[in-house]
C-alpha cells in the first residue's frame, strides 16, 4: 500500500505542476474532480463525494470555485429540481484536453528510461489492480443515470 501512495502522489505532484504551467491553477482535487465530472456528466454534488472520498461539504467548495471559472456549469434535473447536475463547459473540456495531453507527454517521458519489458509488467499488474478495484467498487456512481447537463 505505502508504494501505490508513493507512486499516487508523485502522479498527482506531476500532474498539479502540468496543470499550473498549462494555465490551469487547479489543486490535486479540484482536478480529480474535474476528471470524475468529465467521467460522469450529470453526476451530482453527493455522487462526487462517494466517487472522490472526500467530505460532501468539501466537494461543494471545489466545485464552486470550477463553476466560478466557467470550467464546470451547474443545472437542475427536469424531473426533480432540488437536484444540481454537474458538467463540463466547452471552455472546460478544451482546457481539460489540453492539460490532458501535456499530462501524457509528461508521463511519457518520465516513462522513457524504463525498457519495454518493465513497461510491459507494469502495465499487465496495473490492468490487474484496476479490474480488481472495479469489481470490489462496481461500475460507476451507484443510480447515476441522468444526462448530461446542458451548458
Amino acid at each position: 500500500m505505502e508504494l501505490l501512495r508513493a507512486v499516487a502522489r508523485s502522479l498527482r505532484r506531476q500532474r498539479v505542476g502540468l496543470a499550473a504551467g498549462q494555465g490551469f491553477p487547479l489543486s490535486g482535487p479540484h482536478l480529480a474532480l474535474l476528471q470524475e465530472i468529465a467521467g460522469h456528466p450529470g453526476v451530482t454534488i453527493s455522487e462526487l463525494a462517494r466517487l472522490t472520498g472526500l467530505p460532501k461539504s468539501r466537494v461543494s467548495v471545489l466545485t464552486a470555485r470550477l463553476v466560478a471559472d466557467r470550467i464546470v456549469c451547474r443545472d437542475h434535473d427536469e424531473h426533480d429540481s432540488r437536484l444540481v447536475l454537474l458538467s463540463i463547459t466547452p471552455e472546460g473540456r478544451r482546457r481539460a484536453a489540453e492539460w490532458s495531453a501535456a499530462s501524457q507527454q509528461a508521463i511519457g517521458r518520465l516513462l522513457q528510461p524504463l525498457g519495454d519489458d518493465e513497461l510491459v509488467v507494469i502495465a499487465r499488474g496495473l490492468t490487474a489492480l484496476q479490474r480488481a478495484f472495479r469489481q470490489a467498487e462496481g461500475h460507476g456512481p451507484a443510480g447515476h443515470t441522468r444526462g448530461a447537463p446542458s451548458c
